[in-house]
């Protein structure tokens, strides 16, 4: 990968021309009764898909199911692989840009989603890109997206897609068993939720101008 890096006191911003990084992260939020008195407490929940592709190459990790590196033309073969990495597309504000946390003054910062002050990743994770996330509000019912550049972590430093080989046949069978069992009921909804995703993910583009 060829990079140029710009580097701050906590984080180096690399640009890698032949890479691309997307991700797609949707987040739920509801209000309920606090039990012991007071204002009502909040929960959350939230979903992603995210990718790296390289070449024919493509990275992805999936929130419950796992990573896989598989070519651009086996990503296409799944339709909500597909959609997904299509949609990631146009929520991304640079897809030629990539986050790194570094240290400072000893410490690494936390490895959580400041929006939602809750553990998003059961591991540290030290690479984000900037994009945008789509919040669904259960309560109101309604949906809204919103830019941030600390919700989308890999788990994997991109610069080692580089040497990463692809996944095995059987090792992708069970990724994708795995997957459509993880997701059945959201895939009952796939096209109502397309259709609603489709249209923020268009208005938030216009508002926000090209992505680079």
């Amino acid at each position: 990968m060829n990079s140029t890096i710009n580097e701050g006191s906590k984080r180096a911003y690399h640009t890698i021309a032949n890479a691309e990084f997307t991700g797609v992260f949707d987040s739920s939020v509801y209000t309920y009764d606090n039990m012991y008195g007071g204002n009502p407490r909040i929960g959350y929940g939230c979903d992603y898909h995210l990718f790296i592709k390289y070449g024919d190459k493509v990275y992805m990790d999936v929130k419950r199911v796992g990573e896989i590196v598989i070519s651009f033309a086996e990503l296409q073969k799944n339709k909500y692989w597909k959609y997904y990495y299509d949609l990631s597309l146009v929520l991304t504000n640079d897809k030629n840009l990539v986050i790194q946390d570094i240290e400072y003054k000893g410490e690494f910062p936390k490895y959580n989603n400041n929006y939602l002050d809750k553990q998003i990743y059961q591991d540290k994770r030290l690479w984000s890109i900037d994009t945008a996330f789509i919040e669904c509000n259960i309560n109101t019912k309604t949906k809204k997206i919103i830019s941030s550049d600390d919700v989308c972590y890999y788990k994997i430093n991109p610069y080692d897609l580089v040497n990463m080989e692809n996944t095995s046949q059987d090792d992708l069978y069970n990724f994708e068993s795995l997957y459509m069992t993880q997701r059945e009921l959201r895939n009952r909804k796939f096209d109502e939720t397309r259709t609603v995703y489709n249209e923020l993910a268009i208005e938030y583009r216009i508002t926000h101008g090209d992505k680079k």
